[in-house]
C-alpha cells in the first residue's frame, strides 16, 4: 500500500522566496513518488489559491489552496492529518496544528522543515514542547542544525540535514554570453565588469552584506573603473532610503543599478550578465540563490559563518569569506576579477553544481526519509 503523505505549507506558488522554492521542489518529489505508486500525496496551502498551482509540480487532485481561510485550513489539515501516515510541515508556524494529532496517534510520523531564521528565534514553551515531540526536524544546512541543537536543545538524532536542491525546472543555459537585452536595459556594455547581489532588501534583516559591498566599491573602482554593481531584490521604503543615502555619500550613482524584483523567467539571464555573484551574509539558512548562480556558471563569494558554507560545499564551489572582514572580501573580489572566466570554466562550474545539488539526488534523499530503504524495497516489489 502506498504511504499516505500530507504536506502542509503556508505558501508554495503565490510567492517566490527561498522557502517557497523549497516547497515547490518538494511538491515535485511528492508528485514523482506518487507516480511510482510509492506514496499517496496531498498538499494543503494556507495562503495559495487553487488557481496558483503550477501544474509542473503537482496535479490538480493533489493540491488544495485555502486562499487565506485559516480556520478551514486548520480544520481540514487536522482531519486529513488523522488519516495520513506521514505529515510534513513546511514551517514552524504550522506546528500547533499537529499537536493534538500527535497526542491521539503518538506513533504517527511528523517531520518539520527547518530553513533558517524562522526557527532560530526564541520559541514559546508549547512550541518547544511540540518541537521535541517531532520525529524529525529536516534542516537545510549543518549551520541550521547546529543552531537548533544549541538554542532549543533538540537531540542530534532528531535532526537530519537535507540540503536544498536546484529547482527541477530551473533554466540551465548551454551558452554563457552576456544577454544584450539586459546590457541595453541597464545601460551597460561588454567592457563593464559586473558584480551582482540578489536578496530581499529589508530594514529588519541587515545581515545579507550587500551594504558592505557598496562600501567597498570606491576602493574597487580605483582598480576597476568600469565596475558596476547590480543590486536586485524587493526593498522596503526604509531600507531603500538607507541605501540611497549610502550610495550618495560614496558618490556611486553611476556605478550601482538597484533593479528591484527580478522575475524568475529572467533570473538565469541576470547571472549570465554578471562576472561575480556576491552576498557575504551572516544568517543565511542555506541560500538557494548561490546554487542558482553556480548552475548558471557564475562564480560566487559568500559568508563563512552561516548556511552559505553548505551551498558552496565548504568552499569547493566558491569562495567563503569572513563577512566582518572588509579587507579580506576586497582581496577576494580583486583576485577573482583579475581572471575572466572561460566558457569551459563556466560549464565545469555548472556541472559541479548539478552534481552536488541536482534534483534527482534530492528526490532519492526525500524518498529514503519518507519510506526508508526497507519499506522502499518492499513497495517496489509488491505485485
Amino acid at each position: 500500500m502506498p504511504v499516505k503523505v500530507l504536506f502542509l505549507t503556508l505558501k508554495t506558488f503565490s510567492f517566490t522566496g527561498g522557502i517557497e522554492k523549497v516547497c515547490r521542489s518538494l511538491c515535485r518529489v511528492l508528485y514523482d513518488l506518487s507516480e511510482e505508486d510509492l506514496i499517496q500525496s496531498t498538499v494543503f496551502s494556507m495562503y495559495d489559491k487553487n488557481t496558483d498551482r503550477d501544474s509542473r509540480y503537482l496535479s490538480k487532485q493533489q493540491f488544495h489552496g485555502y486562499g487565506g481561510r485559516k480556520e478551514l485550513f486548520v480544520v481540514q489539515s487536522f482531519l486529513h492529518g488523522l488519516k495520513a501516515d506521514v505529515i510534513l510541515l513546511s514551517h514552524i508556524h504550522l506546528i500547533n496544528i499537529v499537536y493534538f494529532i500527535k497526542k491521539i496517534h503518538p506513533h504517527k510520523k511528523i517531520y518539520l522543515l527547518a530553513h533558517g531564521i524562522e526557527i532560530w528565534k526564541k520559541l514559546s514553551d508549547p512550541k518547544l514542547k511540540m518541537l521535541n515531540q517531532l520525529d524529525k526536524i529536516i534542516c537545510v544546512s549543518e549551520f541550521t542544525a547546529q543552531k537548533i541543537r544549541k538554542m532549543h536543545r533538540i537531540p542530534a538524532e532528531r535532526l537530519q540535514v537535507l540540503n536544498n536542491c536546484l529547482d527541477p525546472f530551473y533554466h540551465l543555459s548551454t551558452a554563457f554570453e552576456k544577454p544584450k537585452v539586459l546590457l541595453d536595459r541597464y545601460c551597460l556594455n561588454k567592457e563593464n565588469l559586473i558584480l551582482f547581489s540578489l536578496s530581499r532588501l529589508s530594514s529588519s534583516e541587515k545581515y545579507k552584506g550587500y551594504d558592505h559591498t557598496i562600501e567597498l566599491l570606491p576602493s574597487l573602482l580605483k582598480i576597476y573603473p568600469n565596475l558596476v554593481y547590480l543590486l536586485g531584490g524587493k526593498w522596503d521604503a526604509v531600507e531603500k532610503k538607507r541605501l540611497d543615502d549610502l550610495i550618495e555619500k560614496n558618490n556611486l550613482q553611476n556605478h550601482i543599478r538597484m533593479v528591484g524584483f527580478i522575475d524568475e523567467t529572467e533570473l538565469t539571464e541576470h547571472f549570465l550578465l554578471s562576472d561575480l555573484f556576491i552576498l557575504p551574509s551572516k544568517k543565511e539558512g542555506f541560500g538557494i540563490v548561490f546554487i542558482e548562480a553556480l548552475a548558471s556558471g557564475l562564480r560566487v563569494i559568500a559568508g563563512n559563518k552561516d548556511g552559505s558554507v553548505d551551498a558552496l560545499r565548504n568552499g569547493s564551489l566558491g569562495v567563503l569569506v569572513d563577512p566582518d572582514d572588509p579587507q579580506g572580501i576586497l582581496t577576494n573580489i580583486c583576485s577573482l576579477l583579475k581572471h575572466s572566466q572561460t566558457e569551459a570554466e563556466k560549464k565545469n562550474l555548472q556541472e559541479k553544481c548539478l552534481q552536488a545539488f541536482g534534483y534527482h539526488s534530492y528526490l532519492k534523499s526525500v524518498r529514503n526519509l519518507l519510506l526508508g530503504e526497507q519499506q522502499y524495497n518492499q513497495l517496489q516489489y509488491e505485485p
